[in-house]
């Protein structure tokens, strides 16, 4: 986890700094302390151990892509390692702060631009440094007939979230919907994948492929180029769009439930789904004793077997709190969107004793006022919800997340949940272990498997903080052998959760490595990114 400086002169640095102040502007290269400190990690998990921690030596921020070519090339020059970001807000897997301490952040937001919104086709050309919130006004005011795809939080970038695998509710996968991309290599040449390949790249926003490889994918989650533009293919505004919900007192429902939503999606009935267990996820309101059936819960959840079938029935029919819940998400022309809800009833009802009910119906246009700041990401409208929810717990110091991805089916929901209980009853304090015995609830934006967060929190004491590394390395590896392995990562545990992929003696890993000493000679570009190394840094750093 721990990484040190590459090994760069002052000089050499003052040299690279001097030549980017000539090319964007000495208003635009940020190297005193009070500006290096905007760029470190807001929530890293060294929090009160400087010593660890990532930090930048200086940030340039290129207005265009010409700008960002020179950056490129000086840096190759000097041999000075750089670390791109979109708007740097990521948070909870690194935000800002670069995989390598002494790296040159370099700051896309001047590149903010919405390049293009084309409505009979239906795709999106941006720059990185548009965020969701920009967009979804620049949509409102132009009365664009499109949704906008915002995660939670909506003030990062659309480039940034999706080449980090990130995910909405609108669109899911949101790099399943990426078509063009134009990127600076780490020579300094650009780029222009698909269709944009043509001198004239007609079709380079409407069509994905090109000739030959498709490589669109080598620039998500990777160090092989800056990406300076990408285009998007876009959802438009339904006439309406519906979630339902099912739940269950019976603990083995959850398998019946589960197949019947999945069954759903294949047929391509429903855009979304996720299915949880509440009462597998105790919580006692804030600053309030637990009521009997959290502490039931907890109690249950807190045993080697996290309880029986039986035990966990009963629970459910004491409380009347659901054991076992699937959601379905349906949009459409309104006499759809009728049918299909009226389809799940039918097939929802052949589970006895399953509870059928529809929770939202809106209709287009919307009225944002009636729609809770929680739930308006569902609609594509941007919001900073979660971050106002957390600030209204004990965060401390902010939190970073262990992020397992399990088939989406009852049985590997099931076997995921026990690994995990295992690990944190064998390795982790008392005081540590709730977030991880109770259930996340699992969402199926990728049709055939589930994604969870666990939120990891950071405190101010240090002893604590690494309680919570080591355990989230054991937590990464036990999983890891059993096949779910994390989607993404914070920065500082990126080559850890690389070492997972290790199957013929890493060949995914070794071939990545390959690609980078070919292209990046240097190693100039995020160095370490998703645990790819350049040469000169492999033997010390993975």
């Amino acid at each position: 986890m721990v990484t040190m400086p590459p090994p760069i002169s002052n000089s050499d640095l003052a040299a690279a700094l001097q030549e980017f102040e000539a090319v964007v502007g000495k208003d635009w290269v940020f190297s005193s302390a009070e500006d290096r400190e905007l760029y470190n990690d807001t929530y890293t998990p060294f929090a009160v151990e400087p010593s660890l921690q990532m930090v930048v030596s200086a940030a340039v921020a290129p207005a265009s892509v010409e700008q960002v070519q020179q950056v490129v090339r000086i840096a190759n020059k000097y041999k000075i390692p750089l670390y791109t970001f979109s708007t740097g807000r990521n948070l909870g897997y690194g935000g800002s702060s670069p995989t390598l301490s002494g790296c040159v952040v370099v700051d896309l937001k001047r590149m903010d631009s919405v390049l293009e919104v084309n409505e009979d086709q239906g795709y999106l050309v941006v720059e990185p440094g548009v965020n969701f919130i920009e967009l979804y006004r620049h949509f409102e005011e132009r009365g664009y007939p499109f949704m906008v795809a915002c995660p939670e939080p909506g003030w990062g970038s659309p480039i940034g979230n999706a080449l980090d695998h990130g995910v909405s509710f609108v669109m899911g996968d949101n790099f399943a919907s990426v078509r063009g991309l134009e990127v600076v290599l780490p020579s300094g040449e650009v780029l222009r994948t698909g269709m944009g390949a043509l001198p004239t790249g007609r079709l380079w926003h409407a069509f994905p492929y090109g000739f030959g490889p498709y490589v669109n994918g080598l620039f998500s989650q990777s160090n092989f180029g800056i990406v300076t533009k990408m285009s998007f293919s876009l959802a438009r505004k339904p006439e309406i769009q519906a979630t339902f919900s099912v739940s269950s007192s019976k603990s083995d429902d959850l398998y019946p439930l589960i197949a019947t939503v999945q069954a759903m999606r294949d047929e391509g009935l429903l855009y979304l789904s996720s299915a949880a267990s509440p009462l597998r996820s105790p919580m006692a309101p804030p600053g309030q004793p637990a009521p009997a059936h959290v502490q039931r819960a907890k109690a249950l959840l807190s045993r080697r077997d996290g309880g029986s079938p039986k035990e966990w029935d009963e629970l459910s029919r004491d409380s009347g709190v659901a054991l076992s819940v699937v959601t379905g998400n349906v949009r459409g022309p309104s006499r759809i969107v009728e049918a299909t809800l009226e389809y799940a009833r039918e097939q929802f009802a052949k589970i006895a004793g399953a509870e059928f009910r529809v929770d939202s119906v809106q209709r287009f246009p919307l009225n944002i006022d009636d729609i809770p700041p929680d739930q308006r990401p569902q609609f594509g409208i941007p919001s900073l919800w979660p971050f106002a929810s957390l600030a209204m717990g004990d965060t401390r110091r902010g939190m970073y997340f262990f992020s397992p991805v399990c088939a989406a089916t009852a049985e590997d929901l099931f076997a995921i949940r026990q690994t995990i209980r295992e690990v944190v009853l064998d390795h982790a304090d008392e005081s540590m272990r709730d977030p991880f015995l109770g259930w996340i609830l699992a969402n199926t934006v990728y049709p055939k498997a589930f994604i969870s967060a666990y939120p990891i929190a950071i405190s101010d004491d240090a002893s604590t903080n690494k309680k919570y590394r080591e355990l989230f390395t054991r937590l990464v590896e036990a999983c890891g052998e059993k096949g779910w392995g994390e989607y993404r990562s914070h920065v500082a545990f990126q080559s850890e959760v690389m070492d997972q992929y290790s199957f013929n003696d890493h060949a995914l890993r070794r071939f990545l490595e390959s690609m980078k000493d070919a292209i990046d000679p240097n190693g100039i570009l995020a160095p370490g990114k998703s645990g790819i190394w350049p040469k000169r840094l492999r033997e010390t750093q993975s």
